[in-house]
């Protein structure tokens, strides 16, 4: 699979934060959405693309309204994993797969520390 970035798109990156490539999956990831909530299990595959501190690009088998809140634990190498929640912006599907991005919201410091570190160590 080919993964292209923002830049390769527009030509210009406009995004205030550096972003650096990560595979991860988040297991249990719980969407909320027009007061509604819901948790995949095995039934939801959902992976990390990219990251920065302030946001996050994932790939899933499974839509991902634009303007729900996605929950989920969030391990950064070797890290405690810490609680994220990320409000989706955009979402797009090509060939049933699921690619949506969103900030994270409600960070603590030391979380945001923990992913600004990778974001350097891995740019």
């Amino acid at each position: 699979m080919i993964k292209w970035s923002r830049r390769d798109w527009i030509g210009v990156e406009r995004r205030r934060y550096e972003r650096a490539d990560m595979d991860c999956e988040i297991l249990y990831p719980t969407l909320m959405y027009n007061g509604e909530q819901r948790t995949f299990k095995e039934e939801g595959h959902l992976f990390v693309l990219n990251v920065s501190e302030t946001g996050i690009c994932l790939q899933s088998n499974f839509y991902i309204p634009v303007q729900s809140f996605l929950s989920f634990y969030f391990r950064v190498e070797d890290n405690i994993p810490f609680k994220a929640m990320v409000k989706i912006n955009w979402s797009k599907v090509d060939n049933g797969i699921y690619t949506s991005g969103g900030e994270f919201i409600s960070l603590n410091l030391n979380d945001i520390h923990i992913l600004r570190d990778y974001v350097n160590k891995h740019k």
